[in-house]
């Protein structure tokens, strides 16, 4: 389990910026499927965050569309992170 000071730490570097997660989409904007908690936690490692266990991921609803959306990261008990996820197709 992480220390509170780096989940904190960790928290503000999520926050800082939108993450990129390239998925495969239609000619409207709708994805073939949805983004799942993998592909964020692959998403944020490559854009140079931590390892993040992808069942601390938490989707309010399904992402299956490009554009702007959110999802939450438990990093500790007592600290939640709000990433924000730039869907791109790819």
């Amino acid at each position: 389990m992480k220390s509170l000071e780096e989940a904190k730490s960790i928290k503000g570097n999520l926050e800082s910026k939108a993450i990129p997660v390239a998925a495969h989409a239609g000619s409207g904007g709708r994805l073939f499927g949805a983004v799942s908690t993998a592909d964020i936690a692959a998403a944020v490692r490559a854009a140079g965050g931590p390892a993040l266990d992808k069942r601390k991921i938490e989707v309010p609803t399904p992402i299956k569309t490009t554009g702007t959306h959110s999802a939450l990261v438990r990093l500790h008990p007592e600290v939640q992170a709000t990433v924000e996820l730039e869907v791109v197709a790819g």
